[in-house]
């Protein structure tokens, strides 16, 4: 197979690679050369699709499938695709539970409706704010499908996670479990959790391409994956350390922010279906996820041999996670109770 894929040196769009050629494709790259370049073997090709004319190195060719990593804005995958539609034949758009509006408060399933964004909304330079995220993945969705109608499949990631991960939010967890000593866990141990490496998101996006699957469903891990304490139990833990885990009310009150402070947390009250989707069709079409202690121990490898955890370019966060002080402080804080 003859494959384009929109990003490809960062994450999820490293994954794609590695699983393209894997499998024998001949692979070409589209990114502006500020992370690396990819493998040997790939076809590396450099422009800014935020730009009118930064994809036009792209016209003309042909492939038989592009995924897409890196889209963001409607109006900019729009106008890329309309670009590719003559010379491609599936579109893999990379998409996001943050696509669904009720989204974590409510589950998804398999009719539950995106937000309702325009396919030609926001700047055609590319900027936004962290609050069009979510509009803005359904409105890139139907921008796909305005030029690739029937000839497009679009994944609706949930938590990636793994080696080379730029949000530093699993990796906030591995590392802290090999510091050791007293670690704060937050509200309950058993509470669901579920994650999908980008290695198996990126194999699975490339066997879509493949299979030329069309259609939208979320991609995440499955029913019964893990909970938070299996999740840290599966990560390698310094000597003497211990997980207290602290009630969402405490934690609250005590203005510990969800998702960021504590990563993957989200307090029960307003996270009830932040790991709660439907699968059924990801699995069905040939998503598989490896086992989470996997997961966690090439994450630390990785961190050891000195991987960044930079805060994501697009959108633009802030690292998570707790300084030692803040958290010996919360700690405290709680036995004192």
């Amino acid at each position: 197979m003859r494959l384009l894929v929109l990003g490809g040196t960062r994450f999820l769009g490293r994954g794609v690679v590695d699983a393209a050629l894997a499998a024998g494709d001949e692979v070409t790259t589209f990114t502006r050369g500020s992370s690396g370049e990819p493998p040997a073997g790939v076809e590396a090709l450099h422009g800014d699709r935020n730009r009118p004319d930064g994809p036009d190195v792209l016209r003309g060719r042909e492939w038989d499938a592009v995924v897409d990593t890196s889209g963001y804005v409607p109006v900019v995958v729009g106008r890329g695709a309309e670009l590719l539609a003559g010379g491609v034949g599936h579109y893999v758009f990379v998409s996001s539970v943050n696509a669904y509006p009720g989204w974590p408060e409510q589950p998804v399933r398999a009719d539950t409706p995106v937000h309702d964004c325009e396919p030609d909304a926001g700047s055609p330079d590319g900027s936004f704010d962290i609050e069009q995220y979510g509009p803005y993945k359904a409105g890139s969705e139907r921008a796909v499908d305005r030029h690739f109608a029937g000839r497009s499949v679009h994944l609706r990631s949930g938590l990636i996670v793994g080696p080379h991960d730029p949000s530093g939010r699993f990796p906030y967890w591995v590392h802290r479990m090999d510091r050791g000593g007293e670690v704060l866990a937050p509200g309950n141990p058993d509470r669901e959790v579920r994650v999908v490496d980008a290695r198996d998101l990126g194999a699975f996006a490339v066997e879509c391409a493949r299979a030329r699957v069309t259609g939208a469903f979320p991609a995440t891990g499955p029913a019964g994956q893990t909970t938070f304490g299996g999740m840290l139990a599966a990560m390698a833990a310094a000597p003497e350390t211990t997980v207290t885990w602290a009630s969402d009310d405490f934690l609250v009150e005590h203005g510990v922010q969800p998702w960021s402070d504590l990563p993957l947390w989200i307090p029960a009250a307003g996270g009830a279906g932040v790991y709660d989707q439907d699968t059924t069709e990801a699995e069905r079409a040939g998503l598989r996820c490896r086992p989470v202690e996997e997961t966690a121990a090439d994450t630390l490898a990785w961190l050891r041999a000195g991987g960044a955890t930079a805060p994501m370019e697009a959108p633009r966060i802030t690292r998570p996670g707790l300084t030692p002080q803040r958290e010996a402080e919360l700690l405290a804080a709680w036995r004192a109770r």
